[in-house]
């Protein structure tokens, strides 16, 4: 049996899977629990089969038109040149560009090549094809997956890039393709650790600002910001647009205090406790966001004397010790994808106010045991560097809008230590405690295992930050 057949096959089985689950649209209220959640799954299956079917056809289609001036004639048209194969796919599918740039980029990778001879030799991508044409991931995981290991072709032997497309595959069932997308573009630093600063230089290169008058009178602000300015205008936005913390809408006069929170004696700072008269914060992240902005440049307005020339936030960079001693390398800003260059982390430490992440050094105290309740910020910290924001599979929130969870509970003996906490969002963090969930390290590996209620067997799944070790 075909590759093609036995897709076709296999979405043939789905398809009347479905029908015995779900016989009418019309009737789905009646449809019970156990079918519904089984048409789910098959739905998904059937969505996977018919991107591998896409790819395959995407690359059959293209072969055909570069080689079978009969099939030209019939399907592009008598015109001399035709029109191209991704026009013909477009007009007969009627899908998105995007999802047909997937199918050829998949189909280019794994469909079976010949040589001179005519010999059939294996396509570009074995662990990409094996998984596309099980059905394990989709077209859009498997093309940014083919995009990554083509940038570092040439940078690699072929043992290392097999070895890198296996861990991708497998993390392509975990991850979102945002964050598939990100770990694959670790892999030019991975293959080429000299030429990050020439990557970061083009990056600086490529920033800009720009500010355009809309005719609704509102003013458009554009910002493309290179690693380094991204992470210290996060940083600044985060410090105060964090969902936990408290803003008081107070009116001050002076711009200082404005920032600082600190009137008629007040000096909680901002982001204390409101006052019985504050009024709830309501407003939508982008909101804040653009108040934020406000605040900021007034605040370094009111204090720029023209003699200060340092940075007023506190920014985590995550940095290995032999790169920061070398200055070769990369480094990570925290809520920042893009990597910065090791020299850049090496200046940051000398001329900002920086966080060094170093777990464990004599400056902070990172294992309090059951002397606290509460995690301290140097925990935190040390969270942040390990655990890139909240651990639960999917999940993109960052450090700063992330909860410290003590992963067996104070309430039952557990201690406030580094290795019994984990970052989570509040909403990972509610059902992590109330859903019988339970996490565990090995490795460095992190896993959270389900309660047998969703899955009896309790497998665990991956979590936590996604790394290419070497």
């Amino acid at each position: 049996m075909s590759l093609t057949q036995s897709l076709l096959t296999r979405a043939h089985t789905l398809v009347e899977a479905l029908g015995a689950h779900v016989a009418s649209v019309d009737a789905l209220d009646a449809v019970p629990h156990g079918d519904l959640l089984t048409a789910i799954d098959a739905v998904g299956d059937l969505s996977r089969i018919v991107d591998s079917l896409g790819a395959l056809l995407s690359a059959h289609v293209t072969l055909r038109v570069q080689t079978d001036a009969a099939f030209r004639c019939e399907a592009l048209g008598r015109d001399t040149g035709g029109r191209p194969a991704s026009e013909l796919m477009r007009e007969r599918t009627r899908l998105d560009h995007d999802v047909l740039r997937d199918w050829s980029a998949v189909g280019d990778a794994i469909a079976p090549t010949r040589n001179l001879q005519g010999e059939t030799l294996p396509c570009r991508h074995e662990a990409i094809g094996a998984a596309v044409l099980a059905g394990d991931i989709t077209s859009r995981a498997a093309a940014i997956i083919v995009r990554g290991i083509d940038l570092v072709s040439s940078l690699a032997d072929h043992d290392a890039l097999h070895r890198v497309e296996t861990t991708l595959v497998d993390y392509a069932g975990v991850l979102s393709n945002r964050q598939l997308a990100r770990l694959t573009r670790e892999l030019p630093d991975r293959f080429d650790v000299d030429g990050a600063d020439g990557r970061e230089q083009r990056l600086r290169e490529q920033s800009k600002v720009t500010l355009r008058q809309l005719p609704s009178g509102l003013t458009r602000l554009i910002a493309d910001l290179h690693p380094e300015a991204a992470g210290l205008v996060r940083t600044a936005l985060d410090a105060q647009t964090a969902p936990r913390r408290q803003v008081a809408f107070e009116p001050v006069d002076d711009a200082t205090d404005r920032m600082t929170g600190r009137e008629n004696g007040d000096a909680s700072g901002a982001g204390g406790p409101a006052d019985d008269n504050a009024v709830a914060d309501r407003r939508p992240l982008a909101h804040k966001r653009v108040d934020a902005l406000e605040n900021m440049a007034r605040f370094f307005l009111a204090q720029d004397r023209g003699s200060l020339a340092g940075t007023a936030v506190t920014m985590l960079v995550t940095v290995a010790l032999d790169a920061l001693q070398s200055g070769t390398g990369t480094a990570h800003i925290a809520g920042v994808d893009e990597p910065i260059s090791a020299s850049t982390a090496r200046r940051l430490a000398a001329d900002a106010d920086l966080i060094p992440v170093v777990l464990g050094s004599d400056s902070e105290v990172l294992d309090l045991g059951r002397c606290a309740r509460l995690f301290s910020e140097s925990q935190r910290r040390a969270m942040a560097a390990r655990d890139g924001g909240c651990v639960w599979p999917g999940c993109d929130v960052p450090p700063a809008w992330c909860e410290a969870a003590h992963l067996v509970a104070w309430s039952v003996g557990g201690t406030t230590d580094l290795h019994n906490g984990a970052l989570m969002c509040a909403h990972h963090h509610r059902r992590f405690d109330t859903e019988g969930w339970a996490l565990r390290r090995e490795r460095g590996i992190v896993e959270l295992i389900p309660p047998r209620w969703l899955d009896p067997e309790q497998r665990p799944r991956r979590a936590g930050r996604f790394t290419l070790a070497a």
